[in-house]
């Protein structure tokens, strides 16, 4: 299983993935539909993907979870985003959100829930 995070932004998503104990970097997707779908395609059944709650966060959820065993939609003050100084546009990768836990003591639930 991979943990997915996505930093959700009005045109593109910055996306991290962590997988056997590796956090990296995966670049930015469109938030296009067409984009998403294919971003969708390209994840495995057994991740888990994270995204924080934005006005498209819901929609992009929707794409994504048909494809994943699990979609989490969680606050930005779950993120750590409203503590940082300044948000950036760069590509350092987006956080696994605390509120989860590690990524090794996931448990099965629900496909879709919220973090608040």
């Amino acid at each position: 299983m991979r943990a997915v995070a996505l930093d959700v932004h009005r045109d593109f998503c910055e996306v991290a993935i962590v997988a056997e104990g590796r956090l990296r970097s995966a670049g930015r997707i469109q938030t296009r539909p067409e984009a998403l779908e294919l971003f969708a395609a390209s994840l495995d059944p057994r991740d888990w993907v994270t995204l924080e709650v934005t006005g498209n966060a819901w929609a992009i959820a929707g794409i994504l979870e048909p494809h994943v065993a699990r979609v989490i939609v969680v606050s930005p003050t779950d993120t750590g985003i409203r503590q940082a100084r300044a948000k950036t546009t760069d590509s350092a990768p987006a956080r696994w959100p605390s509120c989860c836990g590690p990524v090794s003591s996931m448990v099965s639930g629900p496909r879709m829930s919220v973090c608040a």
